[in-house]
């Protein structure tokens, strides 16, 4: 076996194990999507992207969009389409994306294809936070955050009462430990998607119980 194959293998198997971590929250539904950078395999000199991505990508089986390409990598967003369609289809989130220049009430694919046009330009659009299930006041205090003082940071910048927020935070990483014990007790691929998938039921409890805490 070439020493090219072998690195592109240990780089694959690494990544897909990041990603099933970093992705368990959207396969359960509890968060409507994730945008994660998947970056080229630097010991492979001159690879543009990882040359086994296509096959991570299909191995995840999740919904999901390549947002960028550079010469890093690839950016991409993971979705799980009833639960993002759901968060779209709030009326505050619905008024805000139109104002950003959405058009919401043509379905979630739409929304998907401008979020996608806005991430060829040269800017960052912030609106992806909405995307990401974020609280709506969060992704608006970041957008002004020049005239804004964050009352919280963790995994995203927080602005205003910041309980609602640090409840989110703490229940996907708890998602995302929950699926790393997956990980670590089950090596069949088929098997940690099935039990990937069960932890759907504990994680909605998690989240009804503090919501009413």
């Amino acid at each position: 076996m070439h020493a090219e194959t072998i690195l592109c293998d240990e780089h694959k198997k690494r990544l897909l194990h990041l990603l099933l971590i970093r992705t368990a929250a959207v396969r359960s539904g509890v968060k409507p999507a994730a945008l994660l950078r998947v970056n080229r395999c630097y010991r492979l000199p001159g690879e543009a992207s990882c040359l086994r991505l296509p096959e991570i990508l299909r191995e995840l089986r999740l919904n999901l969009v390549i947002l960028r390409r550079d010469g890093n990598g690839v950016l991409v967003l993971f979705y799980h389409p009833d639960s993002l369609r759901r968060h779209l289809a709030s009326r505050k989130v619905t008024f805000y994306l139109e104002r950003a220049g959405y058009v919401p009430t043509e379905g979630l694919e739409a929304c998907l294809a401008t979020l996608k046009r806005r991430f060829a330009g040269d800017d960052f659009p912030h609106e992806v936070g909405v995307f990401l299930g974020y609280p709506l006041k969060d992704v608006a205090g970041f957008t002004h955050r020049a005239r804004l003082t964050p009352s919280y940071r963790g995994d995203w910048q927080v602005f205003g009462a910041p309980e609602e927020s640090i409840r989110l935070m703490k229940l996907f990483r708890t998602i995302e430990r929950r699926a790393a014990g997956v990980l670590k007790n089950t090596r069949e691929l088929e098997a940690c998607l099935r039990e990937l998938s069960t932890l759907s039921g504990s994680v909605r409890k998690m989240h009804f119980a503090s919501s009413c805490s």
